[in-house]
């Protein structure tokens, strides 16, 4: 057996590394190739900028077309196998068509979790640096971790009443400065203080604002006024890089910093929906490899002799128009919240495992 297993692998890698190599092309052709060329000639970057832009934006295209070559590979391989009649040679040896396709599921599963590793470890720190140098290339400047019309409101889990409501015309992270700045503090259920201060500052972990008046909210009461130059905001005491989290793009964050913003949302009461997709899709698209291999397999086996690789592209391009559709619908449903958001980040895969696994037993009797 470990001579069919070596043989069939060996199969299995050169269509794989074909398909790699060819959707990997038609992604970048596409679109990102026409998208350099535009900042080549528009800023006159340099050659050296645009290769580097190029290499660090192949993790985020590598990280889909890993599954499509794992679908085409399987394809070509069992079609090939079955066309010169050696799915019937191997069977008629006492070797069953489950055992036959080990292989492919094992190469499946190991795309699957080299994906959510590439996914986790690369492509949110390419996409970051490559987004810096975007920045940097189109407004001359190192893109600072900034934020206008900061609104930061944390919602109280027994009462689900806001605990304060702070607001700031613009926040920097990376000064750890907000400026006009309005603090709104709740006591049993009701405004009990506004505060308006000209800035607040990030020093020796609290937050002290500057240049404000007190206004101690009383019902039925004259509000009263105290004006300071420098009060302790005691009650805030998420540090500058956990507020700067909230306006950090998705595409930059490993699965621990977006489970972290989803965290920092339901907090403040806002909805996750969109985020919890995003999060389950980050393991749901790279698990595509083992399902693709499920449902290939059987198309692969009962194709005749006709077509080559010719047809396994069709096929292939079949597929993922299909698992596209279904990807997009149930991103739609989960982040409408028609369904719950896992639901909507796995329906494709659920649906494409299902009818896999029934063709697989059916090619199996």
């Amino acid at each position: 057996m470990k001579i069919i297993y070596r043989y069939l692998t060996q199969e299995l890698l050169i269509p794989f590394l074909f398909g790699v190599a060819a959707f990997t092309a038609i992604f970048i052709g596409t679109d990102l190739l026409f998208d350099l060329t535009d900042l080549y000639i528009e800023y006159g970057i340099g050659i050296i900028s645009v290769i580097r832009m190029l290499i660090l934006s192949l993790p985020s295209v590598i990280v889909f077309t890993f599954p499509m070559a794992t679908l085409l590979a399987t394809i070509m391989c069992y079609n090939r196998l079955a066309g010169d009649s050696e799915i019937v040679a191997l069977r008629a040896g006492g070797v069953s068509i489950y055992r036959i396709l080990i292989p492919a599921l094992l190469l499946g599963l190991l795309m699957s979790f080299l994906t959510i590793g590439i996914n986790e470890a690369v492509v949110p720190r390419a996409n970051y640096i490559f987004n810096q140098m975007m920045h940097e290339i189109r407004r001359g400047e190192v893109r600072p971790r900034t934020q206008s019309d900061l609104f930061w409101t944390p919602i109280d889990s027994e009462t689900g009443y806001p605990d304060y409501v702070l607001y700031a015309g613009h926040f920097n992270a990376d000064t750890g400065i907000m400026s006009d700045v309005f603090f709104h503090d709740y006591y049993q259920d009701r405004p009990a203080t506004l505060i308006k201060a000209q800035e607040a500052r990030w020093v020796d972990a609290s937050w002290y604002f500057h240049e404000g008046v007190i206004y101690h909210l009383e019902p039925g009461a004259r509000v009263p006024e105290i004006s300071f130059s420098r009060w302790e905001a005691g009650q805030i005491t998420a540090e500058p890089d956990r507020i700067s989290q909230m306006s950090k793009d998705t595409e930059d964050m490993n699965l621990g910093e977006l489970a972290e913003l989803i965290a920092l949302k339901e907090e403040q009461g806002q909805d996750t929906a969109e985020q919890k997709v995003e999060w389950h899709m980050r393991l749901s698209i790279p698990f595509a490899n083992f399902i693709f291999v499920l449902l290939a397999a059987p198309l692969g086996i009962k194709r005749r002799r006709s077509g080559g690789s010719a047809v396994g592209m069709g096929i292939s391009i079949i597929v993922i128009f299909l698992y596209y559709i279904l990807m997009s619908v149930g991103e739609a449903l989960g982040t409408g919240g028609t369904i719950p958001p896992w639901l909507g980040a796995w329906m494709q895969n659920l649906v494409f495992f299902a009818a896999g696994s029934l063709m697989l037993i059916r090619v199996g009797r």
